[in-house]
C-alpha cells in the first residue's frame, strides 16, 4: 500500500491495526505522532524563514506559532545585521532605559521577541527557524516527512494508539520501529557545523 497522503495514511493505520472501527480516532493518532515527531526530529526540511516586522516605538515583535527553535535573526538592512540573542534579565541589565535605535539584541519571552533598543523606525527582521511539523489534513494531504518518511508518520500514529488500545500486544513493537524511524532520520548529516539555536517557550 502506498502512504503517500493522509487519506492512504489513515487507510494504512486502520489496516495495521486491523480495525474498522476507528474512523474517528485515526486523526487524532496521527496529531499526537505529529507533535511527538516535532519534538523528536531534527532535520534540515524542518528550517524555514519568515520576515517579521518591527514596528518603530514597540519592543515586541510576535514569533510564527509553528517555531520550535531559531536559527538566525537578522535586520534585513545593506549590509544585513545579526542580532545578538540575550537572556531577558541580560537585555533589561544592558538596556535598562527604554531609549530608541536599531536594535541590537534580542531576547525570547513566551512566544515573543523583545529587541533592544526599542526600534526608531520600522525594521523588517528575516528569521530562520526550525519549524514543527506540517499538520496533514484533508486539505493539506501530504508534507515533507510524509513524502521521505512515510515509515516514521505510520509507526508514530501506530504508537499512539497505545494508550486508546492499551491491550493490543503488538504496540510495544511499534513504538520500537517508531524510534528506529526517528533515530535513522537523525542520523542523517544534515548540518555541517553548530548553529545557535533558541527554543521558543
Amino acid at each position: 500500500m502506498s502512504i503517500s497522503t493522509y487519506s492512504e495514511l489513515k487507510q494504512a493505520v486502520a489496516s495495521w491495526l486491523h480495525r474498522t472501527d476507528l474512523e474517528t480516532r485515526i486523526p487524532d493518532f496521527i496529531r499526537l505522532a505529529e507533535a511527538r515527531m516535532s519534538a523528536d526530529i531534527d532535520a534540515r526540511p524542518m528550517e524555514t524563514r519568515a520576515t517579521l516586522t518591527a514596528t518603530a516605538g514597540d519592543a515586541w515583535v510576535t514569533l510564527p506559532p509553528d517555531m520550535l527553535e531559531m536559527r538566525r535573526l537578522i535586520v534585513a538592512t545593506d549590509p544585513v545585521r545579526p542580532l545578538k540573542y540575550v537572556t531577558p534579565d541580560q537585555l533589561s541589565s544592558d538596556y535598562p532605559m527604554a531609549f530608541a535605535g536599531q536594535p541590537a539584541v534580542f531576547a525570547v519571552i513566551g512566544s515573543e521577541l523583545q529587541l533592544a533598543p526599542i526600534p526608531d523606525a520600522d525594521y523588517s527582521l528575516e528569521l530562520t527557524y526550525l519549524q514543527r511539523i506540517p499538520a496533514l489534513s484533508d486539505s493539506d494531504p501530504t508534507n515533507w516527512l510524509l513524502t521521505a518518511f512515510p515509515n516514521a508518520y505510520l509507526y508514530g500514529a501506530l504508537a499512539a494508539a497505545h494508550p486508546y488500545l492499551i491491550d493490543d500486544e503488538r504496540l510495544p513493537v511499534f513504538q520500537t520501529l517508531y524510534a528506529e524511524a526517528v533515530g535513522g532520520i537523525n542520523k542523517i548529516d544534515w548540518y555541517s557545523g553548530t548553529t545557535m539555536r533558541v527554543r521558543a517557550r
